[in-house]
């Protein structure tokens, strides 16, 4: 009898000693389940918060059209850096670059052939100055040509033109840059939202005149207020 009584004594605090294990287990995995979903809030939370703020602060950078024309007008290029037009830049920069260069080749060899010109030209504070007939001119490949006032005076003007004609591309083309900085700052502050939108629906009426029924439609434009 006491052995039996001993047995089930035994096996009681055996179930009790398991039930305690697994209910610790469960409890413990319950906890950390309930870490792990408290973590990944905070961090869907974090997500949501940054992206929140990075949607404030660009909703927050207001492009003004006076200041963005200001800016163009001052440096060229400046304007599409304020209109956040990036792409724009390379052009507005390679624009001005090959007009400087162009401009500067011309100078330099009207500056050069000017020299030449003056050399083969009678001098109107020096009338006993006799010039030569011709004069020997070394072109860029490298050869010497001799060349006379009429040929000088022709070179001379031709590089002349060109130089002014490029200053006045360049002049051209930084009125460009300040025009297309004015209407494209006007473009990203023109109102594109959904509430500008049409509505087409179907319209029914009776004519008591004939005792007739007609269709038609109608068109709603809905305007932000």
């Amino acid at each position: 009898m006491l052995i039996h009584r001993f047995k089930f004594i035994n096996v009681f605090f055996l179930n009790v000693l398991i039930g305690t294990c697994f209910t610790t287990h469960a409890s413990f995995t319950i906890d950390t389940l309930q870490l792990k979903i408290i973590h990944q809030i905070k961090d869907s939370s974090n997500i949501l918060t940054n992206a929140v703020a990075v949607k404030n602060k660009k909703a927050s950078y207001k492009i003004i059209p006076r200041v963005s024309t200001m800016h163009s007008l001052m440096i060229p290029g400046w304007g599409q850096l304020y209109n956040r037009q990036y792409w724009k830049l390379p052009l507005v920069v390679g624009a001005f670059v090959s007009l400087g260069l162009i401009a500067n080749y011309n100078h330099t060899r009207y500056m050069k052939y000017r020299e030449y010109y003056y050399i083969v030209s009678p001098h109107s504070d020096n009338p006993s100055y006799v010039p030569p007939s011709t004069v020997a001119v070394p072109y860029e490949d490298g050869v010497i040509r001799d060349l006379d006032v009429n040929q000088l005076k022709r070179i001379n003007d031709g590089f002349r033109r060109n130089r002014d004609y490029t200053y006045i591309g360049i002049v051209i083309a930084w009125a460009f840059n300040v025009v297309d900085a004015n209407v494209s700052a006007h473009l990203k502050t023109f109102d594109v939202s959904d509430d500008i939108s049409l509505k087409i629906k179907p319209a029914f009426d009776f004519n008591p005149i004939n005792n007739s029924v007609f269709s038609g439609l109608t068109l709603s434009f809905n305007f932000k207020k």
